[in-house]
C-alpha cells in the first residue's frame, strides 16, 4: 500500500500550532512609547455635588473650555489643580471649605 499525502485534519492543527508558536517567540517590535501613569486599574473618584453645585462646576468647565479651546472635564481639572498646588494659598481654601460646609 503507498503512503497518502496530502493534508489532514490532524496535519492542519499541527501545522497551525507551529505557526502560532513561531509567532509567539518572536519580539514584538514596538514604535508608540507607553504611557508611564495608566490609572486602568484605578477606581473612580466618586464626586457628591448638589445641583447647584454640580450646575456651577459645569459652566466653570465651560469657562475654561472656551479659554483654552480644548475639551477639560472634572478629571483634567482636579489634574490640573493637584499640579499646582503648592501656589494655592492653603488658609484661603481651608476657610472657603469651611464656608460652603
Amino acid at each position: 500500500m503507498s503512503k497518502l499525502t496530502g493534508f489532514t485534519g490532524l496535519s492542519r492543527r499541527s501545522s497551525a500550532k507551529e505557526t502560532q508558536e513561531r509567532s509567539k517567540s518572536q519580539e514584538k517590535i514596538t514604535t508608540v512609547s507607553t504611557r508611564r501613569n495608566i490609572t486602568t486599574g484605578t477606581p473612580p473618584m466618586p464626586l457628591r455635588l448638589t445641583e447647584n453645585d454640580r450646575a456651577n462646576l459645569n459652566l466653570w468647565l465651560e469657562a475654561l473650555e472656551e479659554g483654552s479651546g480644548k475639551n477639560i472635564t472634572a478629571a483634567k481639572l482636579f489634574r490640573g489643580l493637584i499640579n499646582m498646588k503648592d501656589k494655592i494659598n492653603t488658609k484661603v481654601l481651608i476657610r472657603s471649605i469651611n464656608d460652603v460646609t
